[in-house]
C-alpha cells in the first residue's frame, strides 16, 4: 500500500523529499471532491449563523468589552468560570466595538474563522495521509462531525474552541514538518501557535502532549524500540519551546484563576461529568444525534435513538479491533485518540461539574472540539499504515504518503459510499439542530427593545431594571442590567435613576407603563396640609410604615412643588438625585438600600417641597 521506505536518518535532515511541497500532487477529479467539501461546509456555515444571533454569554462579554479599557488587565485576565482566555475576550472585544449589540461582526469572524481551521486540518491531513482519495473520508468527518454544532452556534463558545482547533492542526502539522525537514522554522511556527492557542482556551494546554504523542506513534510504525525517547530527540527544540511556552502560562493562569474555582467540584461530581463527556461523542461517530432536546443551560442537547448509539458503539468497536489487529501502529493511534478524550474530559469536570448540570454540559457537544480534529487524523492514518505481516516497510516519516490507490476502484468507491453516508447523517442533525436553537427568543426580543426605545427616544428617562431572565440571567449581574445592556443603541431614551413616567419592558422587549406594586408605604406626615415638608435647603427624614432590608427599591414619591428644582432621594447609604417640577406630580426614584425612613432634601435655592404619600417597593406593569 505505501511505497517501501528509504532508512529513516537518525535524527531530523535536510529537506530531501519535497515534505514541506503545497502543491497538489493527486488527481484533478480527488481536488475537485475536497474543494465541493470545503464549499459545502461553508455554505452550511453561512446559513446556520443567518439563522443565529448574540446569546447569554455573548451579551455579557459585549458589556464588559464596551465598559472596559481594550487592554486592561479587568477586560483580558478576569477569569470566566475557570477560563483564562485573553485572546479571546480582546478578539470578542475588538469585534463589539465595530458594532455594538450587532451579530453580523461575531457571524462574520465565525466564518473566517472556521474557514482557516478546515484549511489547516487539511494541510494537516495532507501531510499524514498525501493526496489521495483516502482523504476524503476524514476530512469529510471533521468538516461535518456534529460534534462542531455545540460551540458553533454559540460565540462564547466558538471564540475558545475555533482558535483550539486552527492551533491543534497547526502544531501537530509543524511537529510532522520538523520530524520530515529539520527546518527551524516549523519550531518558531508551532511555539508561537501553541502560545496563541493558549490565549483562546486553557484546554491547549494538552496540545504539545498530542504532538509527542502523534510523533510517536508514526516513529514507532514497524520499528521495535522505545519511539518516546527518539521522539524526543528528533523534535526535542519544539519540545523545549512549548515546555517553556507552557510554564509561562501556567503561571499567569494560577495567578488569574483562583484555585476553588476549578478544585472544588467533589469526586463523584467529576466521576458523573467525565463519563458524560465520554459518552457524548459515540452517536456523532455515525453523523448523530439526528434529534435535540432543550435542557439546562437552554441550549440543544443530544438526544440520539437508542439504535443509533448501540450501531455507533458496535461500528467504534469493530473499527478499532479490526485496525490494530491489521494495521501497524493503529492501536497506539486509538490509544492517543483515547487519551486525549480522557484528559478533556477529565479537565472539563474539574472545571464544570460542580455547577451542578456537569452530566448534561457534555451533551451540548461543547466540548469535544479538538477530539474531532485528532479523530480525522486517525482515521486518515489507519487506512495507510502498513498492513501487519505484509513484509511492508516502515512508515516513511521522512515523506507524505504515497498519492496512488493501490487498493482500486472497489476502494475509493467505498470511500466515496462512506463519506456520502456521514455527510447526509450529519446534515440531518445539522438541520435539527438549527431548528431547536431557533425556539430561542434572545434575537426577537433584542429586536423587539431597539424599536421600542428608539419610539420613545423623546421620553421622559427609563429607570436602570433587569432584562428577561432567559435572555440574561442574575447570574449575569451588573451585566443583566438595563443600564449596560442597552447603553450602546443610538436611538433610546436617556438611563437615569429618576424618573416622572415609570416604564419597563415586558417579557417580550416592549416598553410599557408600570407601577410600584404595593409595599412599605410612607408614614403620615406631621403636617396636615402638606404631609412632609421638605424647606428650601433643608432636610425631611420620612418614616416608613416599617424597615424595608437591603435591595433595589423603587420609591413612588407624590409631592407638590412651589417651582422646578432637584432634591435629593436617600434610603441607607444610597443617596440620588431627582428632578422635581412646579405643581403636583408623581416622582420615581431608583434606590438600592435598606432602612426605616427616606431621607429627603431640596437644594440650596431649590424648591419648598411637599411630600403627600410614597411606596417602596418593586415595579411591575400595570
Amino acid at each position: 500500500m505505501l511505497e517501501r521506505a528509504r532508512v529513516v536518518p537518525d535524527g531530523p535532515g535536510p529537506d530531501r523529499s519535497g515534505a514541506g511541497s503545497r502543491r497538489w500532487r493527486g488527481s484533478r477529479l480527488l481536488l475537485a471532491g475536497v474543494v465541493l467539501l470545503l464549499l459545502l461546509q461553508l455554505a452550511v456555515r453561512i446559513w446556520m449563523v443567518s439563522r443565529r444571533g448574540l446569546y447569554g454569554d455573548d451579551l455579557h462579554y459585549g458589556v464588559r468589552a464596551l465598559e472596559l479599557p481594550l487592554f486592561s488587565a479587568d477586560l483580558l485576565l478576569e477569569q470566566h468560570g475557570g477560563h483564562f482566555m485573553p485572546g479571546a475576550l480582546l478578539m470578542d472585544a475588538l469585534l463589539t466595538r465595530v458594532a455594538p449589540l450587532e451579530w453580523w461582526p461575531l457571524a462574520a469572524a465565525l466564518i473566517v474563522l472556521q474557514a482557516v481551521a478546515s484549511l489547516v486540518v487539511l494541510r494537516l491531513l495532507r501531510l499524514l495521509v498525501g493526496d489521495r482519495a483516502v482523504l476524503l473520508l476524514p476530512f469529510a468527518v471533521y468538516l461535518f462531525s456534529p460534534l462542531n454544532l455545540g460551540f458553533f452556534a454559540w460565540w462564547s463558545a466558538a471564540m475558545n474552541s475555533l482558535p483550539l482547533q486552527i492551533g491543534l492542526a497547526w502544531v501537530l502539522g509543524d511537529a510532522v514538518q520538523f520530524l520530515r525537514t529539520g527546518r527551524r522554522r516549523y519550531v518558531v511556527t508551532g511555539t508561537v501557535a501553541v502560545a496563541v492557542t493558549l490565549l483562546f482556551y486553557e484546554r491547549a494546554v494538552l496540545v504539545p502532549l498530542v504532538a509527542f504523542g502523534l510523533v510517536a506513534v508514526l516513529l514507532s510504525v514497524g520499528r521495535p524500540g522505545m519511539a518516546l525517547g527518539e521522539a524526543w530527540r528528533r523534535c526535542r527544540p519544539l519540545w523545549l519551546g512549548c515546555l517553556g511556552v507552557v510554564a509561562v502560562w501556567l503561571w499567569a493562569f494560577t495567578s488569574s484563576v483562583p484555585s476553588e474555582v476549578v478544585g472544588s467540584a467533589t469526586v463523584s461530581q467529576v466521576a458523573g461529568t467525565t463519563q458524560a463527556t465520554l459518552r457524548a461523542p459515540l452517536s456523532s461517530l455515525l453523523g448523530g444525534p439526528w434529534a435535540w432536546t432543550s435542557g439546562p443551560p437552554d441550549t440543544p442537547h443530544i438526544a440520539p435513538p437508542g439504535a443509533l448509539v448501540v450501531a455507533a458503539v458496535l461500528a467504534l468497536g469493530v473499527l478499532v479491533v479490526w485496525t490494530s489487529v491489521r494495521r501497524e501502529g493503529a492501536g497506539a493511534l486509538w490509544m492517543l485518540l483515547g487519551g486525549y478524550l480522557l484528559a478533556g474530559a477529565v479537565l472539563v469536570a474539574l472545571g464544570r461539574g460542580i455547577f451542578g448540570t456537569g452530566e448534561l454540559l457534555p451533551l451540548t457537544y461543547r466540548y469535544h472540539a479538538g477530539e474531532v480534529v485528532l479523530l480525522a487524523v486517525v482515521l486518515g492514518l489507519v487506512a495507510v499504515l502498513p498492513r501487519r505481516g505484509s513484509g511492508a516497510a516502515p512508515l516513511d516519516v521522512d515523506e507524505p504518503a504515497r498519492t496512488d490507490d493501490r487498493h482500486g476502484t472497489p476502494a475509493r468507491v467505498a470511500v466515496l459510499v462512506l463519506t456520502g453516508a456521514f455527510l447526509v447523517s450529519s446534515l440531518v442533525s445539522t438541520v435539527t439542530y438549527v431548528d431547536l436553537w431557533g425556539e430561542h427568543r434572545t434575537t426577537d426580543y433584542l429586536a423587539t427593545v431597539e424599536a421600542s426605545m428608539a419610539g420613545a427616544a423623546d421620553g421622559e428617562p427609563l429607570l436602570d431594571q433587569p432584562v428577561a431572565e432567559d435572555v440574561l440571567n442574575g447570574l449575569f449581574y451588573p451585566s443583566n442590567q438595563m443600564f449596560r445592556l442597552f447603553e450602546p443603541l443610538p436611538q433610546r431614551p436617556e438611563f437615569a435613576e429618576a424618573t416622572h413616567d415609570l416604564r419597563m419592558l415586558d417579557d417580550a422587549g416592549q416598553l410599557r407603563p408600570a407601577r410600584v406594586e404595593p409595599g412599605i408605604e410612607l408614614a403620615d406626615g406631621p403636617e396636615p396640609s402638606c404631609g412632609w415638608a421638605v424647606p428650601s435647603g433643608g432636610t425631611v427624614s420620612a418614616a416608613l410604615d416599617g424597615p424595608v432590608f437591603d435591595w433595589v427599591w423603587t420609591a413612588e414619591l407624590a409631592y407638590e412643588a412651589d417651582r422646578d428644582g432637584v432634591i435629593t432621594v436617600s434610603l441607607g447609604s444610597d443617596s440620588v438625585s431627582a428632578p422635581v417640577r412646579q405643581g403636583q406630580h408623581t416622582v420615581y426614584v431608583r434606590l438600592v438600600g435598606g432602612g426605616d425612613a427616606l431621607v429627603v432634601g431640596s437644594e440650596a435655592d431649590g424648591p419648598d417641597l411637599c411630600l403627600s404619600s410614597g411606596v417602596v417597593g418593586n415595579i411591575a406593569l400595570r
